[in-house]
């Protein structure tokens, strides 16, 4: 165990400044003692052979033919506690690579003088169900010793994933076999000790195992191997060498100068026995604890694991990469789908507000229409009673008679309509058409009787004129279709007129325009200069030709469109008479014509 590096081996423990070694060979026993008391870095330690050595478990030594028996004294072990002691033990099982099978290693630590000596045997304990990429080109098969999948730390709460406490969660990764395509031996001349190649060359070749772990984390490593161990006194990333079976540099990776992340996950147990040729010049470091860095077999062991090395942790490192990929598509995924699910809701509580925005609208326009109903219902109550109230006795028979006629007439046509759509031919027979021309007289002759010929008396009312007409064209627009009328009404007045008379004037100004085939009837009610209430009525008919003059027009039996020339003369005498106002048409820039009505307002509201 002791060799030319295994003194150097020892002093690496710093559990003692003394070391005593008893060396056992079937013909020979030799003790020898090291101090390293007053030893520097730069020192070569020394042993000195010693005569007689007190063996406290000399009974146990009696009973090994061969072997070697290492003592410690004055031991610190003050602050060491029993994870530290497991990890003393692990460092020394590393002294041998771990397919050596034909040593044990014995030790026996007491801790008191009263403690009896009770040798153990030490055994190497590597996590390998740690490791997530794996190289191996010796003999001897890891694969029962890896694990098959390994698990990772991960952001993302899945159940395919083994979750721990503190809601952490790992993501099962299959681990990585490389494969055995590298140049690991080869044939080459090396340096001498005068700086010259040999003059011959030497054969080498680096044969163990590397891995990568998976996480150097203790708690995250023992998930997936329970026998990680990590410490004060232990280290397990560590790339051990090992030359003739026995370890010479506890950690090559600081030959490899590698300064990746993942480079501090590597650890393996090599081979590569031309480090300590006899043959070739010692190249180890004046402590004896591992070689010069500057030499060429140092070299070509370097140059031998850069590509090996270098895959693991190229592998190491995607898996890394992959992970964090999937985590951040994860959670951007998550926080798409809860922006969706928000705007979802949102767009869910707009259509919601909207709809009960319409109902409300549909509510208030049903109330206000509701609300209209009932007061064009109170207006045509008013007017049905001032018209009634109007009428004689005479002139209610007359008006009931007229109403019969009428309506009898009006079935007649009906009948005849009826019999025309069911024998067309009878659009040529002159005694239907006569029947059917004679009808039609008889209700014309009564509707022209009740509305224009009737001799009403003058019944005058005090009202608001305005307010008057607005309501009567609400309730004209509302059984008419042909032409749309709007009223603006902005007046303020109350004077005596006869509701009768302006009714007609209304209606013989919605006849006018329609016979001119105006579409829109415009009227403004508004209080004028000096007292005065102006109502303009202005359509877009087609007007009338400027070779007429308009002051004609108002005068009784002139018509220059079909009609009897009554309705613009009787639209004058009550203007002028009754209201003592004034009347006047006039041509508008574009279509149609505006008739102007000016009435003295006195008792203005």
């Amino acid at each position: 165990m002791t060799g030319r590096k295994g003194i150097g081996k020892l002093a690496a423990l710093y559990l003692s400044s003394t070391y005593y070694l008893v060396s056992r060979t079937k013909t020979e026993t030799s003790s020898w003692c090291l101090d390293m008391s007053h030893v520097t870095d730069n020192d070569i330690p020394s042993m000195s052979r010693q005569n007689n050595v007190a063996i406290e478990s000399n009974e146990f030594w009696k009973k090994h033919t061969t072997g070697t028996l290492i003592k410690l004294i004055n031991v610190d072990l003050r602050n060491i506690g029993e994870k530290t002691i497991e990890g003393i033990k692990a460092r020394l099982a590393d002294y041998y690579s771990f397919n050596d099978n034909n040593v044990d290693i014995l030790v026996a630590l007491r801790q008191t003088t009263n403690d009896q000596i009770v040798f153990g045997k030490v055994e190497k304990q590597i996590a390998f169900k740690n490791f997530y990429a794996f190289f191996n080109n010796t003999n001897t098969d890891f694969c029962k010793k890896l694990a098959k999948k390994i698990f990772l730390r991960t952001s993302i709460p899945e159940k395919k994933f083994k979750d721990s406490k503190d809601e952490v969660y790992y993501k099962e990764c299959p681990v990585v076999l490389l494969k055995k395509d590298f140049e690991t031996k080869g044939e080459k001349y090396f340096l001498q000790g005068n700086g010259k190649e040999s003059e011959k060359s030497y054969k080498y070749e680096m044969c163990g195992w590397i891995g990568i772990h998976s996480t150097i984390e203790k708690e995250e490593a023992k998930i997936n191997d329970d026998v990680f161990l990590k410490n004060k006194a232990y280290q397990p990333n560590r790339l051990r060498v090992y030359v003739r079976n026995k370890l010479a540099v506890e950690n090559f990776m600081e030959y490899m100068q590698n300064t990746q992340a993942f480079g501090k996950y590597i650890e393996g147990e090599i081979h590569f026995d031309i480090l300590d040729s006899n043959e070739l010049p010692d190249i180890a470091t004046a402590n004896r604890q591992g070689y010069k860095a500057d030499t060429d077999r140092i070299a070509t062991l370097i140059q031998i694991l850069k590509p090996i090395i270098g895959a693991l942790i190229r592998e190491r490192s995607d898996i890394g990469t992959n992970l964090r990929k999937s985590e951040k598509e994860y959670w951007q995924a998550k926080e798409d789908a809860e922006r969706a699910e928000k705007e979802k809701a949102e767009a869910t509580a707009r259509v919601a507000e909207e709809a009960r925005a319409v109902a409300e609208r549909k509510w208030q326009e049903a109330e206000k229409s509701r609300q209209q109903a009932e007061e064009d219902l109170n207006v045509r109550k008013q007017q049905t009673y001032f018209l009634e109230n109007a009428l004689t006795n005479d002139d209610r028979t007359s008006l009931y008679n007229t109403h019969v006629i009428k309506c009898n007439a009006e079935d007649i046509d009906g009948n005849l309509k009826f019999l025309l759509k069911k024998h067309p031919e009878l659009s040529n027979d002159e005694e239907f058409r006569a029947i059917a021309f004679a009808v039609n007289k008889i209700i014309m002759t009564a509707l022209n009787f009740s509305i224009i010929n009737y001799d009403f008396k003058r019944h005058i009312e005090h009202d608001d004129i305005g307010y008057f007409i607005e309501q009567y064209f609400k309730s004209f627009s509302a059984k008419d279709s042909r032409i749309t009328v709007k009223v603006e009404n902005t007046s303020k007045s109350y004077i005596g007129f006869p509701y009768q008379e302006v009714t007609m004037m209304l209606y013989n100004i919605v006849s006018n325009s329609k016979k001119s085939e105006a579409t829109n009837l415009a009227v403004k009610i508004f209080n004028g200069p000096a007292n005065k209430l102006v109502m303009r009525f202005i359509d877009n008919g087609a007007g009338i030709e400027k070779n007429i003059d308009l002051e004609t027009l108002f005068d009784f039996g002139v018509s220059y469109k079909r009609g009897t020339g009554v309705g613009l003369a009787q639209i004058k005498d009550l203007v002028e008479n009754t209201l003592n106002g004034t009347v006047s048409m006039t041509r508008n820039n574009g279509k149609g014509v505006t008739l102007e009505v000016k009435i003295p307002n006195e008792n203005q509201l």
